[in-house]
């Protein structure tokens, strides 16, 4: 048996931003449904260390791989080192995001603020995709994916948020210039768009949105999202239960995206 085979008894997935939110509740259900897991933080600190103990005491294989993946200058060390550890990657999730420095006008945004969110949103998985794909497209074998996670703001402005947005509607882009390159290789690439989901970054503005989806209807299932609604279909994919899905938008929104009159 080959080092690599040695190595590599289940499906890897590398999620960034996964020590905490959406990310660690993908990770965490990649891990249920088999996959030894990268966990991704800037740092080692407490939510690294938290996010793992959790993992490894429901007796999921996963490690550290502790870098910055707004700055491309990481990736390549990064992966090396999740495929020395883990093996070669089946499933790459482009979670990690930032919200902007400062919500203001659109008038009012300033360079340091959209800078930020597009080296997070846009520029850090662009590249890291790239990367990914220069070393999943020289094998065969097994079901490959990689998951960019968007947002509703893609398409939905918001004047309070511009930079956000725009950084959003950028990622959307990457994930189908990425569908053209790496679906005829048989790599599933799937751009999943949450809704308003109960994390960190939105609790700021979760009153307001439980409000308007109480006494407006905002969306059609009448609550807001969980980390658990996403990491749901990310994992769907990543386990190739949904086979003829690529190149495609999945919005995961309890029906927010839906026109209506």
């Amino acid at each position: 048996m080959s080092p690599e085979a040695e190595r590599k008894t289940s499906p890897v997935a590398f999620v960034t931003g996964s020590t905490r939110g959406i990310g660690r509740a993908i990770a965490t259900e990649l891990g249920r449904r088999g996959f030894s897991v990268a966990l991704n933080g800037r740092d080692e600190g407490a939510a690294m260390t938290g996010a793992l103990d959790q993992l490894h005491r429901a007796g999921i294989r996963a490690i550290a791989a502790v870098g910055d993946m707004s700055k491309p200058e990481n990736h390549r060390l990064v992966l090396d080192r999740i495929e020395d550890d883990l093996g070669a990657i089946d499933c790459l999730v482009c979670n990690a995001g930032v919200g902007p420095l400062r919500r203001t006008d659109l008038l009012d945004v300033a360079e340091d603020s959209f800078d930020h969110c597009l080296a997070a949103n846009a520029r850090g998985p662009f590249f890291l995709a790239q990367e990914f794909a220069r070393r999943v497209g020289a094998r065969q074998g097994g079901h490959r994916s990689l998951v960019f996670i968007s947002s509703a703001n893609a398409e939905a402005a918001s004047l309070n948020k511009a930079e956000y947005c725009v950084s959003k509607a950028a990622v959307a882009m990457v994930a189908k210039v990425f569908a053209m390159k790496l679906s005829p290789l048989g790599v599933q690439v799937v751009d999943v768009r949450p809704g308003v989901i109960r994390t960190d970054l939105s609790r700021p503005v979760l009153a307001d949105y439980e409000r308007r989806i109480r006494e407006d209807g905002l969306t059609l299932t009448p609550r807001i999202g969980l980390p658990q609604d996403i990491a749901c279909a990310v994992a769907a994919i990543a386990a190739g239960d949904l086979p003829y899905l690529t190149g495609a938008v999945l919005p995961v929104d309890g029906g927010l995206s839906m026109a209506r009159l």
